[in-house]
């Protein structure tokens, strides 16, 4: 297995860029790390310094109340100067402020995706997909089985599920991740007239959201009441069985998220509907960011990493799973 350098390194911290002296999305804290987006999973609390887009650095910001490190807010575009190489943030479509990590040196390019997603969004920039001679992608859905409806047949469903829901006398609650699937739903349902109450994890983000030019202006906080009639309620799927969501006397849960094609999903989440919305790239959105990209080779991480590499090469696509990586649970899928 060659290394993923010369402009990268494999560390126990994770992807170490010699050139400037920084690792990507690293699974430890270290003195300066460059963050494709503000999930967890990718932006862990305690680094001492933080590059990354002007949106992720206010998140970052606003889910670690108590961090008190340096920022560099970069752009999409702008290009920083390391030795010997430029480093670039390009758009990767997940979620606000989502950034793919470009390195540029006379010794060839590097694209790192950190989580993607090729479909167009409410709240996020559409991706792009600049050449390099080496990919790192993130494969969460990179096997067969994981292919998405398209986005207007995925809205057409969460509207359906709570027209129908509202109708019967019943709280629609949408079990979505608190950044970015959240924000997104709330904005496909004010667009639809339809109220929603959020949970206070999404709900403390909208400033940032509203910053960027995403009001939702149809939302309120779960803290100043439960949800009314009329009244959709959006909250992470790690609440499904809470209080909040139980209490309620009639209401149909609807799941959503990329693992919803798992039937699994309905009894894990005590959902009554199953809908495969994802912030995530599906098997083919995957395979056709590679080949927009054009790398000579690909290494997969963050998932079916193995199976995508595997599907890849005997495509013709030189690829390989990144060795010694620790899998992190995703934070959103």
């Amino acid at each position: 297995m060659a290394p993923p350098g010369p402009l990268l390194e494999s560390r126990p911290e994770g992807l170490y860029a010699p050139a400037f002296d920084a690792f990507l999305d690293p699974t430890a804290p270290v003195p300066r790390a460059v963050l494709t987006h503000a999930h967890a999973d990718h932006a862990l609390a305690g680094h001492a310094e933080v590059w990354a887009t002007p949106e992720t650095v206010a998140l970052y910001r606003r889910r670690h109340p108590d961090w008190t490190g340096a920022s560099r807010e970069i752009p999409y575009g702008t290009e920083c100067e390391g030795a010997g190489a430029v480093l670039r943030l390009v758009s990767a479509g997940h979620i606000l402020g989502s950034a793919q990590i470009l390195l540029v040196s006379r010794d060839g390019s590097v694209l790192y995706t950190g989580d993607l997603k090729r479909r167009a969004s409410r709240t996020c920039t559409p991706i792009e997909a600049p050449a390099a001679d080496l990919l790192l992608t993130e494969t969460t859905f990179g096997l067969p089985v994981f292919r998405f409806p398209t986005k207007e047949e995925l809205e057409r469903r969460v509207l359906a599920a709570c027209r129908e829901a509202l109708a019967q006398g019943e709280t629609p609650v949408l079990l979505a991740y608190a950044l970015g699937k959240a924000q997104e739903v709330a904005a496909i349902l004010t667009e639809a007239g339809i109220p929603s109450v959020l949970h206070g994890a999404a709900w403390k983000l909208l400033p940032e959201f509203a910053a960027a030019g995403v009001p939702l202006p149809s939302s309120r906080a779960y803290e100043t009441g439960p949800p009314q009639p009329g009244e959709a309620l959006i909250t992470p799927p790690s609440t499904a069985r809470s209080p909040m969501v139980r209490g309620l006397r009639k209401k149909r849960v609807v799941y959503l998220s990329g693992w919803a094609l798992r039937e699994a999903s309905r009894l894990e989440f005590e959902a009554d509907v199953l809908i495969p919305m994802s912030d995530h790239a599906d098997f083919e959105d995957l395979r056709g960011h590679v080949a927009s990209v054009g790398p000579q080779r690909v290494l997969t991480l963050h998932g079916f990493a193995h199976d995508f590499a595997r599907i890849l090469s005997a495509g013709g696509v030189p690829a390989e799973p990144l060795p010694e990586r620790e899998e992190r649970p995703a934070e959103d899928a």
